[in-house]
């Protein structure tokens, strides 16, 4: 089997679909032309000038957009690559728990330090950044937010059919663990991990194995002491309930894709 089954699976049908005679998201009519819309487009004409290279402005449009959908792709894909790691280590933790026939004792969550736990740890950090990133892929502020607009794979969408099934889907993406998630992963990408690698997983009274994570809140922490564990967050369930999410939207995505190929394009 391959090492990530769905991330090649979504390959395949983007740059082989059955639907069209080319990749999808090839041709002018999936995108936006103005070359205003996009704020890497004067920093790329510079680049190639200064390199001799003579281009003409539609050819560095889209230079700029003919990767959006498979950049948004390789997001999903380093969400795969982690939460394989991730199972991975927690079934080397099952192994010892079993070994050692490790409990919790009177309620108490029992702790496992053994190096599957650090690894573990990395990994569910990494399934909450890669999960943003996908988001940010689809759609993010530009880096001077006066000059342009959002930058990423929707606002570049020409068809405003497309585009509505793209904003349809992303809203759906927010409202669900991903979005829920958003403080989460800021927090972990600019302050700290949640937890210290060292302090390893836990297992509770039926010999399973938890990552405790704190509360999915609306509220940003900039410390890690304002943090809040009420809930009880397992960050093993948190990861795969973002993979399920984060595979739900690529489905859709590339399905859009394909129900807006152009009609010269199209496969008879």
């Amino acid at each position: 089997m391959s090492m990530l089954p769905r991330f090649n699976q979504w390959s395949q049908r983007v740059t082989f679909p059955s639907c069209a005679r080319a990749h999808l998201g090839f041709g002018s009519e999936y995108w936006k032309s103005d070359s205003r819309l996009y704020e890497g487009f004067k920093p790329l004409a510079t680049h190639l000038h200064a390199l001799g290279r003579k281009t003409t402005k539609s050819d560095l449009v889209y230079q700029l957009i003919s990767q959006l959908l498979t950049d948004v792709l390789v997001a999903a894909g380093g969400v795969e690559t982690s939460i394989i790691r991730l199972r991975a280590a927690v079934a080397d933790l099952a192994i010892v728990v079993q070994k050692h026939q490790i409990r919790a004792t009177n309620g108490i969550p029992h702790s496992i330090g053994a190096p599957a736990a650090i690894t573990a740890w990395y990994a569910f950090s990494d399934v909450l950044t890669w999960s943003r990133t996908v988001v940010e892929r689809v759609e993010r502020p530009a880096g001077d937010r006066k000059s342009f607009p959002p930058q990423g794979l929707l606002p570049a969408i020409k068809p405003k059919r497309l585009a509505q099934k793209l904003t349809t889907l992303l809203a759906s993406l927010r409202a669900g663990p991903v979005g829920r998630s958003r403080n989460l992963s800021n927090f972990v990408l600019h302050t700290a991990l949640v937890r210290h690698p060292h302090t390893g997983a836990q297992v509770d009274e039926s010999g399973r194995v938890v990552l405790p994570v704190p509360d999915l809140t609306g509220n940003r922490a900039s410390n890690w002491y304002l943090l809040t564990w009420r809930d009880d967050q397992d960050g093993i369930a948190l990861a795969e309930e973002l993979w399920l999410s984060i595979q739900v939207f690529i489905d859709k995505l590339i399905e859009s894709f394909e129900g807006a190929v152009p009609k010269r394009l199209r496969r008879v």
